[in-house]
């Protein structure tokens, strides 16, 4: 049996790469067409977060940290779908400028983006003047295999990901991050 997240993934990586959010938004808020457009409210990610996921995200605040935007928006559907509510950063700075402007609970960031890396994030982050932010949760994520988990976790991560990853296994890390 296909588990819902294994759909997602596959429908995922089949739309083409600057629309697969808002694609795959579209076909969830579809109502099947053996039903009328009238018998059924559209269904919204937000409706549909208690899919089979084993962890509930509702109201976490997610700062998704990436220079490559399908995996922001991979990263963002995924964990919309668990409920979290999720910010997006292009890059180390931005996210460090979005610090001072929003309270996310935890922050998923990939290791290797150009210029400041992850790494430098997660230094930045735990010498920050403000102890809530040097306290928050970061969960490393990368493609790259040369980036191992013993070296991530030994920078400080809480956890470490590699892509492409599982929507359940990231709802699952995240949650365990912020102690769900």
């Amino acid at each position: 049996m296909v588990t819902i997240d294994e759909t997602i993934a596959v429908l995922y990586e089949a739309l083409p790469q600057g629309r697969r959010r808002h694609s795959l938004v579209a076909v969830l808020e579809e109502p099947p067409a053996s039903e009328p457009s009238s018998a059924k409210p559209p269904r919204t990610v937000q409706q549909s977060q208690h899919r089979q996921s084993s962890a509930d995200l509702t109201a976490v605040r997610v700062l998704v940290v990436d220079d490559d935007e399908s995996s922001r928006d991979y990263f963002s559907f995924a964990l919309e779908t668990c409920g979290a509510v999720v910010s997006l950063a292009m890059n180390a700075r931005e996210a460090l400028d979005l610090l001072s402007r929003e309270s996310p609970d935890v922050i998923l960031s990939d290791i290797a983006m150009p210029g400041e890396d992850g790494y430098w994030l997660l230094s930045e982050i735990r010498r920050h003047s403000d102890r809530g932010v040097r306290q928050l949760p970061v969960v490393a994520a990368t493609a790259y295999s040369h980036h191992s988990r013993a070296q991530s976790l030994a920078a400080g991560f809480q956890e470490h990901l590699s892509k492409p990853v599982d929507p359940d296994v990231l709802c699952r890390v995240i949650a365990a991050a912020i102690g769900r």
